[in-house]
């Protein structure tokens, strides 16, 4: 049965609006506690890793433009109550085309993120992929190639001196 005008901002009133007011108030909250209690470690990763050049290859194979370039953009972990430690990683894979002359204009510009999150063992240094997903991906172009790549989910890599980044 569909809503007369009236009937909807009634509807929009009574029961979207303390929804919106109640997330508003959630959602920073959460953000608040998860950045208090992950540590950031993105640099230690660069410095110390192949990470960010293997998502430098990756884009570069993958990725379509002039101006395509491929980085990490986040990493932090997080100790669980178990002692494990749940990891998150982003890379941003940039695809971008520019022209320069006569006139510069950016032809296309479009980014998308990879979120691979895990779990690593600091005493065994085994880091088990558990999820990636892909955000910003229209069509699944990048979903597909990625699963293409090999699928990554329950992958165990062993992390060298993983304690270094954890302490």
């Amino acid at each position: 049965m569909p809503y007369s005008f009236g009937m909807l901002k009634y509807v929009m009133r009574r029961k979207i609006r303390p929804l919106l007011i109640s997330l508003l108030f959630f959602i920073p909250s959460v953000m608040f506690l998860n950045s208090v209690s992950a540590k950031d470690i993105k640099d230690e990763v660069i410095k110390r890793t192949s990470l960010d050049e293997q998502i430098v290859v990756f884009c570069l194979r993958n990725c379509k433009g002039n101006e395509r370039k491929g980085y990490l953009k986040s990493f932090t972990v997080d100790r669980m109550k178990n002692g494990l430690y749940h990891v998150v990683g982003k890379a941003a894979l940039q695809n971008r085309q520019v022209v320069r002359r006569p006139l510069e204009f950016v032809v296309y510009d479009h980014t998308v993120i990879v979120n691979t999150q895990g779990t690593l063992n600091p005493d065994n240094c085994r880091l088990r992929i558990d999820d990636v997903f892909v955000e910003n991906d229209y069509h699944s172009i990048f979903t597909t190639m990625l699963q293409n790549y090999g699928n990554v989910v329950g992958k165990v890599e062993r992390i060298p001196n993983c304690q270094s980044f954890i302490d």
